[in-house]
């Protein structure tokens, strides 16, 4: 059971019965914003966050037919955030029963408990602001990476650019990577130098 259950939009605080994932063996669409907003997380990330914030984790509902992991958060503590998708009031999230630990289908990958329910918002913030700085979308399978390759360079007209990354396996199918203005330097370069003998 988890010791949630403060309804917001009151003037004064009420206290909810506390959320407890299903008592029966099925899967239920619960509604977020009530007792918690769901952080919805790819697959990938949500390996770099857990490994990251360990035993400061919450309850964490993993959704392998989906490729996301849902971190339960106090509602609204993550409302502005555009870092990752939130899920709150309107949204429903497919919660499974607290022994279901493995899959198929949506499991527990940290079950909830007594003194395990939700994450500290800031703590995974952090944990997902570092994760998404060592992981990369392919351009050509448009699948996440944790071992991004360079594979060009967008220059844009104000001098500002970025480089666009691809998997291990699709790296090779794409041409060499070549950085426009260091060709462009090295054709000025050629032109001068043809000049000056």
């Amino acid at each position: 059971m988890c010791h949630i259950g403060i309804k917001e939009g009151a003037s004064m605080p009420q206290t909810n019965p506390p959320w407890t994932p299903p008592r029966n063996p099925e899967i239920e669409p619960y509604p977020a914003g009530e007792w918690w907003d769901a952080v919805k997380v790819p697959t990938l990330v949500g390996e770099l966050v857990l490994a990251r914030l360990g035993e400061n984790s919450g309850a964490v509902i993993d959704d392998p037919f989906t490729a996301v992991w849902y971190w339960l958060v106090r509602p609204r503590a993550a409302a502005d955030w555009t870092l990752q998708r939130v899920l709150s009031k309107g949204a429903f999230v497919a919660v499974p029963p607290r022994e279901r630990t493995y899959g198929p289908g949506p499991h527990w990958r940290v079950p909830p408990g007594p003194d395990r329910c939700l994450t500290d918002a800031d703590r995974l913030h952090a944990a997902l602001l570092t994760a998404m700085g060592t992981v990369k979308y392919c351009l050509r399978c448009e699948r996440l990476t944790a071992e991004p390759v360079a594979v060009a360079d967008v220059h844009g007209g104000s001098g500002a650019g970025r480089t666009l990354y691809a998997c291990e396996q699709c790296a090779p199918l794409f041409p060499a990577h070549r950085d426009p203005f260091t060709e462009l330097a090295a054709a000025h370069r050629a032109r001068q130098e043809g000049r000056s003998r």
